[in-house]
């Protein structure tokens, strides 16, 4: 226990007599109990997008075939899936691996059984990697907030928040996704309040890898990622100068690295947007001339921002071009990743992903958007517009009682909390728990274009829980008086039972598998019929 928390909670409770690790494992190990008993054991093709082609991947790469699925792209849990699969069948656990592997469709139960067992790996790999995504969360979460306690109640909040708990019991790509970009985040949130030195230079250098590897995991992972500079500014602290951190040596030769692995990125990036007519789907012109220049102002915004935070919270430049250097080599190793396993569709979708985004934004709205010549269009800010009233009327039950998340009391807390702190002075923490939750409800209006899932909630519950601990942690009070600490403690209660309403009703109303019969034959060319197309 650090001292923060023996002075803010000296009472001794569960969070005092056991070690953190003890409280950390103790919610994994219930995170996992939760995901293995309701909804692990569901049929293979209850949630056959996208378990079943994100279990062909794996197929797919260990029998050395190219990828066939480009829509995220999905690019780097492909490469999770095969060296999972590859590991569980060293390990005797998983009998087939490859697509040669499978036994014929004609033996109905022996066919329906391999793709069980490849479903529920995929799963349990879904459980160990949102397990260990909250474990993460919740120690860089100590780390901003000072406190292991509210650390680990904005952790639980997070653990059974209706995105985590609904990845957990499928194979999504955007758990990968999200896992990477929020981690990235907090990373960048804890090195600009923490002393200049290697160290916040080495966190940062992480989350632009992290960042990077998101959007090439799923693209619509670009959004929060491009929030990150703006919360940094509004996160930052003002360090008093530190004369032998000038190593400009090394600064020197961090840039002089950055920039031989810059080079390769910019230059795969480019062949990206050159080949953009090559795509597997037709692309519209992005409109206002912003076509193949986007790009670049999606990087000199990150740096941009980095210039600005300089000069606010008065970083030395040695150490803010440390810094920069650190953010584009993890940003050009993350792109550069996507030579590993090499496809030119890989880097057509990440090079124009405004493009390719607004692809499947158009399947979803066809009457709206079908006619449309390019992105940016009056018909796209009209969905946008309702969008955003559906995400803020969400927010009141009344008007919106329809798939309400668990976590609008805890929007609630926020907001209550945050006019408290303004109105008792502490007008910086109100404005960073509240922007905070204004980025959640824009990503949000933002992932309406492509209907409200809840799996989406994956990239906004963290900034949810990270306000929520942001504006308890200034009202240590609410936890040593008894009511107010049982209401907080009945409203997370309330979040973790309501986490597994969803997943019940699910398995109770299982659609009929052969709905969606209509486009495997398109995703999963090198496999036989399923028995339930038949």
């Amino acid at each position: 226990m650090t001292p923060i928390d023996q002075a803010v909670f000296p009472s001794r409770s569960v969070f005092d007599r056991w070690p953190w690790w003890g409280l950390c494992l103790g919610l994994a190990a219930v995170m996992v109990v939760s995901s293995l008993l309701v909804g692990f054991r569901l049929p293979y093709w209850a949630h056959a997008d996208q378990d079943l082609v994100l279990a062909y991947h794996g197929l797919l790469f260990n029998q050395g075939l190219p990828q066939e699925f480009f829509d995220h792209p999905g690019y780097t849990y492909f490469l999770v899936i095969e060296a999972w699969y590859r590991l569980l069948h060293a390990l005797g656990l998983l009998p087939v691996i490859t697509v040669s592997g499978l036994p014929p469709a004609a033996d109905t139960a022996a066919y329906d059984a391999a793709w069980q067992n490849l479903v529920e790996a995929g799963r349990a790999l879904s459980i160990a990697i949102t397990a260990g995504f909250v474990l993460v969360y919740a120690a860089l979460a100590r780390a901003l907030v000072g406190d292991r306690r509210v650390a680990l109640l904005s952790a639980i909040v997070l653990a059974f928040g209706i995105g985590v708990t609904t990845q957990a019991r499928q194979m999504r790509t955007d758990l990968l996704s999200a896992s990477f970009v929020v981690t990235a985040l907090l990373l960048v949130l804890a090195a600009v309040r923490t002393a200049p030195g290697w160290r916040p230079v080495v966190m940062l250098g992480l989350a632009g890898l992290l960042a990077a590897l998101a959007v090439v995991t799923k693209i619509q992972a670009i959004f929060l990622a491009m929030g990150i500079p703006v919360i940094a500014l509004l996160f930052g602290r003002r360090f008093a100068p530190v004369p032998r951190l000038n190593h400009w040596l090394a600064v020197l030769i961090l840039l002089a690295v950055a920039g031989v692995a810059a080079v390769p990125a910019v230059a795969l990036i480019r062949q990206g947007i050159a080949d953009a007519g090559h795509a597997m789907y037709p692309y519209h012109a992005v409109g206002g001339g912003l076509s193949g220049v986007y790009q670049g102002i999606i990087v000199g915004w990150v740096f941009l921002g980095m210039m600005v935070h300089a000069a606010v919270w008065r970083v030395r430049p040695a150490f803010a071009l440390a810094c920069a250097g650190a953010v584009a080599l993890g940003l050009a190793l993350g792109v550069l990743a996507l030579e590993i396993r090499p496809h030119e569709q890989n880097v057509i979708a990440v090079s124009n992903l405004i493009e390719h985004m607004f692809v499947f934004t158009t399947w979803k709205h066809q009457a709206a958007l079908g006619g449309e010549q390019q992105v940016l269009s009056e018909s796209l800010f009209l969905l946008l517009a309702k969008g955003l009233w559906r995400t803020l009327a969400i927010r009141t039950i009344v008007l919106h009682p329809d798939n309400v998340p668990q976590t609008v009391v805890v929007e609630w807390f926020v907001i209550g909390g945050a006019i408290a702190l303004w109105r008792r002075g502490e007008r910086l923490a109100a404005v960073q728990a509240g922007f905070l939750l204004l980025v959640a409800w824009g990503l949000e209006t933002l992932f309406s274009l492509r209907g409200f899932q809840r799996a989406y909630a994956a990239y906004t519950d963290p900034l949810v829980a990270l306000a929520a601990a942001w504006v308890l942690v200034r009202f240590p009070g609410l936890l040593e008086r008894v009511r107010s600490r049982r209401w907080i403690y009945g409203m997370i209660a309330l979040v973790v039972l309501v986490a597994h309403v969803w997943p019940v009703i699910e398995g109770r109303r299982l659609p009929s598998p052969a709905g969606q019969c209509y486009w495997i034959p398109t995703y999963m060319k090198h496999v036989e019929t399923f028995p339930f197309c038949r």
